[in-house]
Parts: C-alpha cells; structure tokens; sequence
C-alpha cells in the first residue's frame, strides 16, 4: 500500500514529467502510471469545456 506521503510525491513527478526513481516497487510504477494518464486525460477535457489551469490533487488523510 502506497502512503499519502509517497502518492503525493509520485503525483508530483507524474505532474512534472520527472522520472521515476529505479528503485521504486511495482506498486509505484503502476500508481506513477496511471498518474500520468489521469494527468493527460484531465487536460484533454479541461481543454474540451475551456478550464484554463486544471489541478489533479490527491485527498490527504490525517492520522491521529
């Protein structure tokens, strides 16, 4: 399972066109994946209905 943290770390990467670090797991693979084609998918449609600065965010959790 993917902490908060680490899935705010990857967005950012994602967002950012950076490169994933080698030693992540599968897991972080798939999760930066996908990431990046929610990213692309979410400016595709922002453009179609004329949104000018989309922002794709993950909800944080906080532990008590």
């Amino acid at each position: 399972m993917i902490t908060n943290k680490k899935s705010q770390e990857l967005l950012m990467l994602a967002t950012t066109n950076k490169p994933l670090n080698k030693d992540a797991t599968e897991e972080e693979k798939k999760f930066y994946k996908e990431c990046k084609h929610d990213y692309a998918i979410m400016h595709k449609t922002a453009k179609k209905y004329g949104i000018k600065n989309p922002t794709l965010e993950i909800p944080i959790e906080v532990d008590f």
